[in-house]
């Protein structure tokens, strides 16, 4: 916090700069002295009290070792705007991203654009078939995604060398999954935060106002490889199966 205020504005211990919100999930209210003092003061100081809150939020994730969860919120307010790679590895330990992994993997199963290509295939020669699905997820409440990201999407692309042989189909190639999404906030929006509270999206943009913070991009990347023979039946439905 700028040491300006607690030099000018001292009325506070430095323990009640970290209770400013509360927890309403436990029916903990925000410590009304912090509160009537935050109200008072101006845009900025209010901003920099705000930072503060946010770094107690880094010291609480980390307790709870939820570090991606800090790691991203820091990165947020050290404001370098560079793009933070995700590990992959950390993405597939979560199961809201494997079930939007197999939704999209469902997809190329189920892909009528696929089926009209393998129809104009001729025997023994090659050919390439890339398209792509969008899957956009929610983290659940509790768990440390929603705090890395809230909603998110993963973009899988495939490019698939088929090949038709009498009555079945070989197939060869890769499916690249590409998870993204933007740290930023939202005038008007607000998201609960368990032992913080419901924190307002416009708080996080005035502190990106006085204190430097800024929005980045988030990305991660992983890669399947697939090699599979599979039929059609006279109806013009597949076999294929990717999951």
């Amino acid at each position: 916090m700028d040491n300006k205020i607690i030099k000018t504005k001292n009325s506070l211990e430095p323990s009640e700069y970290k209770n400013l919100f509360g927890d309403p999930f436990w029916n903990q209210q925000g410590n009304p002295h912090a509160k009537a003092f935050y109200i008072q003061l101006n845009e900025r100081d209010k901003a920099f009290m705000l930072k503060k809150n946010y770094l107690e939020m880094v010291e609480k994730a980390r307790q709870r070792n939820f570090n991606m969860a800090a790691d991203c919120l820091q990165w947020w307010l050290d404001g370098s705007g560079f793009t933070k790679n995700i590990d992959f590895h950390w993405l597939r330990g979560n199961n809201e991203v494997i079930v939007a992994e197999r939704a999209n993997l469902e997809r190329f199963e189920n892909d009528p654009e696929f089926v009209i290509f393998l129809n104009t295939l001729t025997s023994e020669k090659a050919r390439t078939y890339i398209t792509h699905f969008d899957k956009i997820f929610t983290g659940g409440i509790f768990r440390e995604l929603y705090y890395v990201c809230g909603t998110s999407t993963i973009t899988s692309t495939c490019y698939f060398t088929v090949t038709k042989k009498k009555n079945s189909f070989i197939l060869s190639g890769k499916i690249i999954h590409k998870w993204w999404d933007r740290y930023d906030w939202h005038k008007g929006a607000n998201a609960y935060v368990p032992s913080i509270g419901f924190i307002n999206d416009s708080d996080a943009l005035l502190v990106e106002k006085y204190c430097g913070a800024r929005p980045y991009e988030m990305r991660g990347e992983w890669q399947q490889n697939f090699n599979k023979t599979f039929q059609m039946n006279s109806s013009g439905e597949i076999n294929l199966k990717l999951r």
